[in-house]
């Protein structure tokens, strides 16, 4: 029987065997040493296979596989077919009601009630201006019966980022490496609050609810929906759970055929202790202390970013197919020179909105330079700082188009890159005229 360094246990044990003279003891050793010795090195020999065979049928996703695409829709192009990209929330793709009792009744209790959602084409300094006066508008609710005087105040829409935050713990618990996502898009969103209203008869029907934004009208879009290329599946587990060799946790098996086949999949039960996740012969394999089937909720993330109609541009946190060498690469070592630092942010296929110039060290940051700067990774609450006194390093950018309200946003994906990268610095993003 011979193993990959060429050794031969049967030919060994005979041989030992054979420098016996004694032809008892011989067939002793032969019956309990030999045959024992041997059976227990087939055993380990086909376990040792099976593992080995096991590993090689794990799939690996490589890189892009994981990306996350944001995008943006009206209701008017809004697609339900679309397989590649889905509303971040269901209920956007509905009408949201809101009652004279709802109204009232925020008004009594002196609190806010949301009433929907903007999207304000706008450069993020203009939002980030805006949002820091905490402005009042007025406007009017207009019902069955007649208009109402209202005003109303708008704030950031907090629930699509939370999504973006739960996202990075479910990459954590599945064991896959985060890359910023681009919330361009996401940052645009501002939520309408009603603050103050003249009462509404309960037999008023609301038909419309209109807001005076003033200087900002021309900049607001209604009825915008935010995509994204996750979809929330349910799968139970296949097949009863196979005992792990810890004999502690339970292997749970997805079968291929119950999963898209140019999809993978990310486990969004972060409340279920899950030691290992993997893909073998396209079964999904999970590995947690659950010793019964489970209905698990996955994360469908697809690739296919060539079919279907957007609006507006597609997003991504994927490098180009060109770029040499896996970005996580790039993360593991130190970036020394200005090149190195170029070609990460070149990584990206953004190149259309702004372009990197050069870098300086600064003891103090430009005045308000948060208002077009913002950490799209500001989540992330467990990285090591060296502290809050750091030197501030100026990123220069010169924008393609001066006037593409999208520029700072994209200098502020880039910018978040150059963070993880150089923490004892406080990275900061400055637009320069353009070339």
């Amino acid at each position: 029987m011979e193993t990959g360094n060429g050794f031969d246990m049967e030919q060994y044990i005979r041989k030992r065997m054979m420098e016996i003279s004694q032809l008892e003891d011989r067939a002793s050793y032969k019956e309990i040493v030999g045959n024992l010795l041997l059976e227990l090195y087939r055993y380990n020999q086909e376990a040792y296979e099976k593992l080995e065979e096991r590993i090689l049928q794990e799939s690996d996703p490589g890189q892009g596989s994981y990306a996350v695409y944001m995008g943006l829709t009206d209701g008017e192009h809004y697609d339900a077919t679309d397989s590649f990209l889905y509303p971040m929330r269901e209920e956007d793709t509905g009408k949201r009601e809101v009652s004279a009792n709802d109204v009232n009744e925020a008004v009594k209790s002196g609190e806010s009630i949301r009433l929907y959602t903007v999207f304000l084409q706008a450069k993020a300094s203009v939002i980030s201006r805006l949002l820091h006066e905490n402005k009042v508008f007025s406007g009017v609710i207009q019902t069955d019966k007649r208009q109402y005087r209202c005003t109303f105040t708008l704030r950031r829409s907090e629930s699509y980022l939370e999504l973006v935050k739960d996202l990075y713990y479910v990459f954590s618990a599945n064991s896959q490496p985060w890359t910023t996502v681009c919330e361009a898009y996401l940052m645009k969103l501002l939520d309408v609050y009603l603050v103050t209203a003249e009462n509404i008869p309960q037999k008023d029907t609301i038909e419309e609810i209109r807001v005076d934004f003033e200087g900002y009208a021309d900049l607001v879009r209604y009825d915008r929906i935010p995509l994204w290329n996750l979809k929330k599946v349910k799968e139970k587990t296949s097949t009863y759970p196979e005992p792990c060799i810890d004999k502690v946790n339970y292997e749970h098996r997805i079968f291929a055929h119950r999963l898209a086949p140019d999809c993978e999949y990310l486990v969004a039960d972060t409340n279920v202790e899950i030691t290992n996740i993997r893909r073998v012969n396209g079964d999904l394999l999970i590995s947690c202390t659950l010793d019964t089937p489970y209905e698990w909720e996955l994360y469908q993330i697809r690739q296919d970013n060539k079919k279907g109609y957007y609006p507006y541009p597609v997003m991504g946190n994927c490098c180009k197919e060109s770029f040499s060498g896996n970005i996580t690469e790039l993360y593991r070592r130190s970036i020394k020179t200005r090149g190195e630092m170029a070609r990460l942010i070149e990584a990206f296929d953004y190149g259309g909105y702004v372009a990197f110039k050069g870098v300086e060290v600064c003891k103090l940051p430009p005045e308000r330079w948060e208002w077009s700067n913002y950490n799209m990774d500001g989540f992330v609450q467990d990285e090591i700082r060296v502290g809050d006194a750091r030197q501030a390093l100026l990123l220069h950018f010169v924008p393609a188009d001066g006037e593409n309200y999208m520029n700072e946003d994209i200098m502020s994906f880039y910018v978040t890159q150059i963070q993880k990268l150089f923490p004892e610095y406080q990275c900061i993003g400055r637009l320069d005229k353009e070339s």
